[in-house]
């Protein structure tokens, strides 16, 4: 995917969303500590945390 440009902004956005319902939905306390590696995560690093967690990227093409 390094040929396309990804919204990371947008991507970065929609993952910590998903740990903020995980957390107040089951009261995962882990998912606030992954929020934080989340938002301190470079471009890259986040790109790579999403592949791990299997998000799907095309839909944050630009």
């Amino acid at each position: 995917m390094s040929e396309f440009e990804i919204d990371v902004d947008r991507l970065r956005e929609d993952m910590c969303n998903d740990l903020y319902g995980a957390f107040y939905a089951g009261g995962f306390g882990a998912a606030l500590m992954e929020e934080a590696e989340i938002e301190s995560a470079s471009d890259e690093e986040l790109i790579r945390i999403a592949r791990k967690q299997g998000i799907n990227l095309q839909k944050y093409i630009v």
